[in-house]
């Protein structure tokens, strides 16, 4: 170990010797996007493919400029919000811009923006509707993605003595194929089998045992969005309804706000991610409006209560597991169905929106037995309203959300207000407050959040952006916030906060370097035995260290480096390392490229887990998270040939402080787990005269 580690570190410090000279930031998505979702994980691998899947689409294309929405505009080009309101007035005063150059003449827009941007951006007509069936066979784009995926190593849930054990094969399997005629119409169709489940026989005799699609239809007359099938809603911060999004601390003084997207059409390849049914965006550029019906599926279980009445008991969340014969018994117990509207005016300095919306289930939800549950939602019936807002201010932006709740247990409310202003060009500072109510219940909210939930926490944060060279930038952030009721693992209201700052260096046109260090002041139970639990302050400490470089065209490299050092009230510190190189190489001659990493880890425990971004199958964006002791490594090979795509991706981590790994059904006898996964995309392009584009 030690030997291999040596001679890590010997190899990473020899790469960076080529770099060549320049003064530009170029920050990328996955780092973006890590830096949002770090503080969101849960206990294993995290694929945010849904929320991610059209910037991810983006990524590698030239954005338009005349039809350029506003998340894109923030998220992957980094423009700040006067700029992308500058941009949008001088298109609405002036027409659509003609040469990216233009941009020059847009007020809040450097000679330094332009060069940032010009290999980003293009400048293309947007397309009338009286062209949107000239072509729409002929100017069309097809492609069909085959996905396969699977775990090598036997697991105790595929042997036949297995209690209560997996009834189908090892395989991860999915598909998708999308059809899209310009800017005005598209369709989806997909699947998914999940390991363990049954394919073609048994429970899952349709075949996958899950399916998804929609027909979109947008900018067509006073249509702006049309979906029929699978679709995610976005409404103001996100605090009566919004999918998982951008939108968190840690990511910037921008990234605090929500930009409300309402209607995106999806085919999820995950389950229980996304409402199905029918949903309408009606307007023009400054007064739409939007009508929704849609419906889930929840797997739990139906017992009776003292009356003798049939009510549901399980969680208002699906995982899209049906392995097991109790997983299969317990699944598409509960519907619920929503159905709402939301209406927004805008001008040009500002913007309302309201929302409203009623939700059913077909069994009553029982309350939770749990004392930290007991303002979670029961009944059948849950009302949701609210109103955003958003006004601009020069290079101020305020913008907050207020929401209310009503259902059988009573009514709540809850409120966020923020503010972004840019006073200089080398600073940037934002502020947001929020408020949640013990009884405020929102199951598709989305609002920000310290615990993960719009529900009993009130807390301030703040983040600031300052430009401290020319190089080189300085983001810190600081957040408190408390519950006054019970949480789980913590069983007695209690204060928390972080801090965090983040300091990014470009030493050099192709090399640049990343400081990052977060402190958080935590409470939670103490680990004793007993029925009642002590709870207790404790500090956490974690850090990174990121050097990365582009010495050549074909070559790029990422050393990195990340520990965690946790600090009990009482007992003995614990710590955790991670550290690990990434290779990159492409050959643009033969179409072939290629992503290696090797990672060394080394954790006192679980709690003291770290999640590290890994390049995955196209569209796919995943988190993993490394504990315990051990190597993990990775190889991504990507192969393109005309209409052809293929990727290749074997993944392997060796432990070094056990020898069986997880539990239960996933339980493995040895300290090694290999991943395979196998992804084909075929694509046909027609242009205009409807011929054949490779």
């Amino acid at each position: 170990m030690k030997q291999l580690l040596s001679l890590f570190l010997f190899a990473s410090s020899v790469c960076w010797l080529s770099a060549q000279v320049d003064t530009a930031i170029h920050p990328h998505l996955e780092e973006k996007v890590f830096e949002l979702f770090e503080n969101q994980m849960v206990d294993e691998e995290q694929d945010f493919t849904e929320e991610m899947e059209s910037l991810l689409q983006l990524q590698g294309r030239k954005i338009n400029l005349n039809n350029l929405e506003a998340d894109v505009a923030y998220t992957l080009l980094g423009m700040t919000e006067y700029q992308y309101y500058q941009l949008q007035l001088y298109i609405e005063l002036y027409g659509e811009l003609v040469t990216v150059g233009e941009l020059a003449a847009v007020e809040g827009f450097e000679r330094t923006d332009v060069e940032r941007l010009k290999e980003r951006v293009e400048v293309l007509p947007v397309n009338g509707r009286e062209k949107m069936f000239a072509h729409f066979f002929s100017s069309s784009q097809q492609s069909l993605l085959l996905r396969y995926g699977q775990v090598l190593e036997r697991q105790q849930g595929y042997d036949r003595e297995a209690n209560n054990g997996y009834r189908g094969s090892p395989q991860h399997l999915t598909f998708k194929y999308t059809f899209q005629s310009g800017d005005h119409f598209a369709l989806a169709f997909a699947g998914e089998k999940d390991p363990g489940e049954q394919f073609f026989k048994g429970a899952q005799k349709q075949g996958f045992d899950h399916y998804a699609f929609f027909v979109n239809i947008k900018q067509v007359g006073v249509l702006k969005c049309g979906v029929i099938g699978d679709y995610y809603l976005n409404f103001g911060q996100g605090l009566v309804m919004g999918a998982r999004s951008m939108g968190s601390k840690g990511g910037g003084a921008a990234a605090v706000r929500r930009f409300p997207t309402l209607l995106r059409a999806a085919a999820p390849m995950n389950e229980g991610v996304a409402m199905r049914g029918a949903a309408a965006v009606i307007g023009n550029a400054r007064f739409s409006g939007t009508l929704f019906y849609g419906t889930r599926c929840f797997d739990g279980s139906v017992t009776h209560d003292s009356t003798g009445t049939e009510v549901y008991e399980g969680s208002l969340s699906n995982t899209g597991l049906h392995r097991t014969l109790s997983e299969i018994a317990h699944a598409n117990q509960l519907w619920m169905h929503s159905y709402g509207a939301h209406l927004q005016v805008k001008k040009r300095i500002f913007e309302v929106g309201l929302t409203g919306m009623s939700t059913h289930f077909s069994l009553p939800v029982s309350l939770s037995k749990d004392l930290y549950r007991q303002f979670m939602f029961r009944g059948r019936v849950l009302c949701n309203a609210g109103i955003d807002y958003k006004l601009i201010l020069r290079k101020t932006v305020l913008f907050g959300e207020v929401g209310a709740s009503w259902q059988q247990g009573g009514a709540g409310w809850g409120a966020v207000c923020g503010v972004v202003s840019d006073p200089d060009p080398r600073c940037k500072l934002s502020a947001l407050f929020r408020y949640y109510s013990r009884k405020y219940v929102a199951l598709s909210a989305s609002a920000f959040s310290a615990n993960g939930g719009c529900n009993d926490e009130t807390g301030f944060y703040m983040a600031a952006d300052f430009v401290t060279g020319r190089n080189t930038l300085l983001s810190v952030n600081a957040d408190c916030y408390h519950a006054s009721w019970l949480k789980y693992q913590k069983d007695s209201p209690g204060t928390g906060f972080d801090l965090g700052a983040r300091f990014s260096i470009q030493m050099t046109r192709h090399l640049s370097l990343l400081l990052k260090y977060q402190y958080f002041y935590l409470y939670g139970n103490e680990n004793l035995t007993g029925y009642y639990k002590s709870v207790v302050a404790a500090q956490r400490h974690k850090g990174r260290i990121c050097l990365q470089s582009n010495p050549t065209d074909w070559l790029q490299l990422k050393t990195e480096c990340d520990f965690v050092w946790n600090v009990p009230r009482s007992g003995s510190p614990s710590h955790g390392v991670l550290l690990f190189q990434d290779v990159g190489v492409k050959f643009d001659h033969i179409n072939l490229g290629a992503k290696l990493r090797i990672a060394f880890f080394d954790t006192d425990s679980y709690a003291e887990r770290m999640y590290a971004y890994e390049h995955d199958l196209l569209y796919t964006f995943t988190i993993a998270s490394y504990y315990g002791k051990g190597i993990r490594y990775y190889l991504l090979l990507n192969y393109s040939y005309l209409f052809f795509d293929l990727q290749v991706r074997f993944s392997q981590t060796f432990y070094d402080d056990r020898q069986v790994i997880s539990s239960a059904q996933a339980l493995i006898n040895g300290n090694t787990k290999s991943d395979l996964r196998i992804q084909m995309i075929f694509h046909i392009r027609k242009n205009n005269k409807g011929k054949i584009a490779l």
